[in-house]
């Protein structure tokens, strides 16, 4: 396939990790993406992965390939659903 400008620099795959758990950061004070939510993270992972399991639904309506892991709720990784930011050389 050529290459066009547009798919030079672009993917039609992504790995997005399905979260375990759901904690709030506490970053909800100076990060404008996010907000305090009520409730405990019993309740409010449920509420998170139905909004991962939507997001993606969109991505493969729009013929993105996407590859879902599952994370484990042990250990505990707040920022398993950003993988760019794991660490993959710790032990």
């Amino acid at each position: 396939m050529t290459q066009t400008p547009a798919h030079a620099q672009s993917t039609n795959s992504v790995l997005m990790i399905r979260p375990a758990g759901f904690i709030q950061s506490g970053n909800a004070a100076d990060n404008a993406f996010q907000r305090n939510a009520d409730g405990d993270s019993d309740a409010l992972t449920p509420l998170a992965r139905n909004e991962f399991d939507a997001a993606v639904q969109t991505l493969l309506a729009a013929g993105i390939n996407v590859h879902v892991f599952e994370d484990t709720a042990e250990p505990e990784k707040p920022d398993a659903v950003f993988p760019q930011q794991l660490d993959l050389d710790a032990s």
